[in-house]
């Protein structure tokens, strides 16, 4: 058993639960990500029908089938959501959205909100 593995397994042991990660020694590469941001969206209703209870849905992709940063994600409803995935420019031209208008100005309001200046 690695050192690591043995300070891991004597914090669980003592205190029930999981160790702290240590923090990364590298820089994350990929799409950004923010959790904070994901709970606002959550919190909104949903661009579409008005309805809370949404899940944060990324509107762009990555590349190779990956999620865009969390900073395109926009409010819709679990159904929304799946519909939203099944085809994007047929939702937007259905319900009259330009997702990147709204992911636009949801940007705005979570910098002005949260203090920052893009």
């Amino acid at each position: 058993m690695s050192h690591s593995a043995l300070v891991r397994w004597l914090h669980y042991a003592v205190h029930g639960e999981r160790s702290p990660r240590a923090p990364r020694r590298r820089a994350r590469r990929g799409p950004a990500r923010n959790r904070q941001y994901r709970r606002w969206i959550a919190s909104l209703p949903s661009v579409v029908s008005g309805r809370f209870h949404c899940d944060p849905c990324h509107t762009r992709n990555n590349g190779m089938s990956s999620k865009g940063s969390d900073f395109t994600c926009v409010p819709l409803t679990r159904e929304e959501h799946a519909e939203y995935d099944a085809g994007r420019d047929a939702f937007e031209k259905r319900y009259g959205v330009c997702m990147a208008e709204v992911v636009k100005r949801l940007n705005g309001d979570w910098f002005a909100y949260a203090g920052r200046a893009k």
